[in-house]
């Protein structure tokens, strides 16, 4: 029966030195004569190589494990997803679970997908802390969201739980609700006695409760800002 010998026969740098594509000759050998023969490319990063072992650097041709080969195979696979990844990212942010749906779509394994996100996040060109803080300020400053609608819309973005458990509370700690929902009152609540929306109309303050809880500001909140200013 014949044996099988894998060799890493060529060794390129590419990209900058940022992977490396390995020439794999795949022999089947019988009583020292080759029976048959298979050339394989793999184009990995050189991160991957350098953490199975960095084989094959030294000296070629580099005799393969079994087990060497089918870790340089998964790793060529691998790699491909990240570089599309990384593609992806080049258009705009993504958060790790939105990056790994878009790679889904693409069509890739289902686990290769999500090796390749975690692998693009934590070798941090995936930022959840900074990208949180970034959308935390458009919805918080330029859209008024109160804390509830800001942690429903940042939930939905698909940031991870860890995140916005810490940064996102720090942030919502941090900033001054109060004076949104001032200036919410002040533009949008009718206190004058005219049409019958008045401040005095139970239906009319009840329905314009409604409309800040769904903004994200509680009913307390808002009652108590529509006290202040009506006090002014």
């Amino acid at each position: 029966m014949p044996e099988i010998h894998i060799s890493i026969v060529g060794l390129k740098p590419r990209n900058m030195g940022d992977e490396v594509e390995l020439g794999i000759k795949i022999d089947a050998v019988n009583n020292s004569t080759v029976m048959n023969s298979e050339s394989r490319i793999f184009t990995i990063a050189s991160q991957m190589l350098f953490e199975i072992g960095n084989i094959g650097v030294n000296v070629l041709p580099y005799e393969l494990t079994p087990e060497q080969f089918d870790s340089l195979e998964y790793s060529a696979r691998l790699w491909e997803v990240v570089k599309k990844g990384l593609d992806l990212l080049s258009y705009g942010d993504n958060t790790r679970r939105q990056l790994e749906t878009k790679l889904r779509s693409r069509g890739f394994d289902i686990e290769l997908c999500a090796e390749a996100a975690d692998y693009i996040a934590n070798n941090g060109y995936i930022d959840e802390e900074r990208m949180i803080e970034q959308y935390f300020r458009q919805l918080a400053e330029k859209k008024l969201y109160g804390p509830s609608r800001i942690r429903q819309e940042i939930m939905r973005k698909g940031f991870s739980r860890d995140v916005v458990s810490d940064k996102l509370s720090e942030l919502i700690d941090e900033f001054d609700f109060y004076e949104n929902l001032r200036d919410i009152v002040e533009r949008k609540f009718d206190f004058s006695h005219a049409n019958g929306n008045t401040a005095d109309d139970r239906k009319y303050r009840e329905s314009f409760i409604a409309s800040m809880f769904r903004l994200g500001y509680s009913p307390s909140d808002v009652r108590q800002v529509i006290r202040d200013l009506s006090e002014e």
